[in-house]
Parts: structure tokens; sequence; C-alpha cells
């Protein structure tokens, strides 16, 4: 058995043992995403997000695309380190000048999908503009 090939088995342990401990830490690493899109169509759930982000007037204050302005937050910067309960909770609480959606029936009942229609803003999969719901 040559040197490197040594080295990978020993190394090969040491390796699955990170991974698997990445996952442990930060399982959402390794999470299915709750959307799915081709082009500017998207499943229905996240096609039913972005109906309530749009009805709903959320892009009055965080722009229509959710990019935000001078003074309320980009919403994709915001969903890169919330995790769907936080989101969740800061919908129905409130957060700062944002109030609370726990009156909003809409809202309240479409939080999930909500979630997946800004997660795959913030994590690029997303376009920006109007979407079609695959079929």
């Amino acid at each position: 058995m040559n040197k490197t090939a040594r080295y990978n088995r020993k190394m090969m342990p040491v390796c699955v043992m990170s991974i698997g401990l990445a996952y442990i830490f930060n399982p959402a690493a390794f999470a299915q995403p709750p959307y799915t899109v081709e082009g500017n169509s998207v499943d229905k759930a996240t096609f039913n997000g972005w109906n309530i982000y749009r009805t709903e007037a959320c892009g009055s204050c965080h722009g229509p695309t959710g990019e935000g302005n001078v003074s309320n937050p980009n919403l994709l910067h915001s969903m890169e380190n919330l995790t769907k309960e936080q989101f969740r909770r800061v919908l129905i609480e409130g957060r700062g000048i944002m109030y609370s959606f726990r009156g909003n029936k809409m809202v309240v009942d479409g939080i999930d999908d909500l979630y997946a229609y800004l997660k795959g803003r913030s994590d690029g999969a997303i376009p920006a503009g109007d979407l079609k719901e695959m079929k």
C-alpha cells in the first residue's frame, strides 16, 4: 500500500466523523430546502407564499423583492440566519417596528409558505419578479 492510500485510510474516519458532527450541530445545512424552483416556476406552497407577500403588502415595508430599504430590513439577509421557528415568532409576536400578524389569518395560516418563498429568495434560488406555479 502506498503512502497516499495509507493517509486516505487514516483520514476517512476523521472526515466521516466531522460530517456527522456538522450534522448534529447544524442539521439545517443538510436539510432539503422548503421550496422547489425551476426558473420562475415554484411549487404550490412557495407560490402561495409569494402571493401572501404581495397581497398582505409585505413589500410596502420590505420592498417588492424583499430587499428592504433605508428604514426596513433586507429580508434576504435576515433569512440567512433565521430558523423557521424564529421566523414564525417574528411574524406572530412582531419585532422592533414590525407589528404582530397574529390577527391576520392569511399570514398565520401561510407562515410556512411565506417562509419557503423568502428562504428561496434569500438562497438565491427564486428570482425576483413574477412567479408561476409548477404544474
